[in-house]
């Protein structure tokens, strides 16, 4: 009993001051490049930022555990899948959980994005969140949206915005928000064929300070991809690499807390 409540102390704990949980980048490469992915384009958009979905291609899935702080119990699992339908759009479904069976919240979603031209992409996702208190208290569900834009201003440079706005008048019980609104903005610049640079803020409605997250990606051998990143607010540094197999991605990271400590993330996706 007395590791329980200790948990689920560290978890409220981190969902206040940290904007942990539902809110975490989902994908080994974003958490890699300093948890930047307002501007990634893969099948993480769909948790990350909806309009990155407009720009894919036929069907992607992908798989993400992230073993935050290398507790179980406080361990973010993610699961998506999209497909495109040429001059329709791009439509996608997701599940993600937070958390151990005592503590949860859980993000089931349904998004669309469509591309309105080289200059123009933009995506909605509409959420049902759940958030599991265990048996001391009763369990809260509410809806809530996430709106994206992404822009490729010129060949090199991209850029993005995101609005997550749990409507969750009903799940507040142990806190004063249980889900935070979070907006972002981000870009992306690719500086050689080879070498990409991503930069994210973001601002949170329980949080005073604002988030700045930055990192790179350099491409080795057209299939081997090394990753570093940093984040301010707070303060970790990052790192991991990535595979690509024919039409399979592997992503690794490693993210150090300065109080924390470490946590682990890997992602597997796949496109057919």
């Amino acid at each position: 009993m007395k590791q329980v409540t200790f948990i689920l102390i560290l978890s409220l704990l981190i969902n206040r001051c940290h904007a942990e949980g539902l809110t975490s980048v989902s994908g080994g490469r974003a958490a890699a490049m300093g948890s930047t992915a307002v501007c990634e384009r893969s099948v993480w958009a769909l948790l990350n930022n909806p309009a990155g979905l407009a720009m894919l291609q036929g069907w992607q899935g992908g798989l993400y555990y992230q073993n935050q702080w290398l507790l179980k119990e406080t361990a973010f699992k993610s699961i998506g899948l999209s497909k495109n339908f040429p001059g329709i759009g791009c439509f996608g479904l997701s599940v993600c959980q937070y958390g151990w069976s005592q503590f949860s919240q859980n993000l089931f979603s349904v998004a669309y994005a469509h591309d309105f031209g080289p200059y123009l992409q933009m995506g909605l996702r509409a959420d049902w969140i759940w958030l599991h208190l265990g048996d001391a208290y009763p369990n809260r569900s509410a809806p809530g949206f996430e709106l994206g834009i992404q822009s490729q201003v010129t060949e090199k440079l991209r850029l993005g915005a995101s609005l997550f706005n749990p409507l969750n008048a009903k799940l507040k019980t142990l806190n004063e928000d249980a889900l935070p609104v979070v907006i972002q903005f981000g870009l992306a610049y690719q500086f050689t064929e080879d070498f990409v640079g991503q930069f994210d803020v973001e601002k949170d409605s329980q949080r005073e300070s604002i988030r700045i997250g930055g990192g790179f990606e350099y491409i080795l051998f057209g299939r081997f991809q090394l990753r570093a990143g940093a984040q301010h607010h707070p303060n970790i540094l990052s790192f991991g690499a990535g595979y690509t197999l024919r039409k399979l991605q592997v992503d690794i990271a490693a993210q150090l807390h300065q109080a924390l400590g470490a946590s682990i993330q890997i992602s597997i996706t796949g496109q057919w």
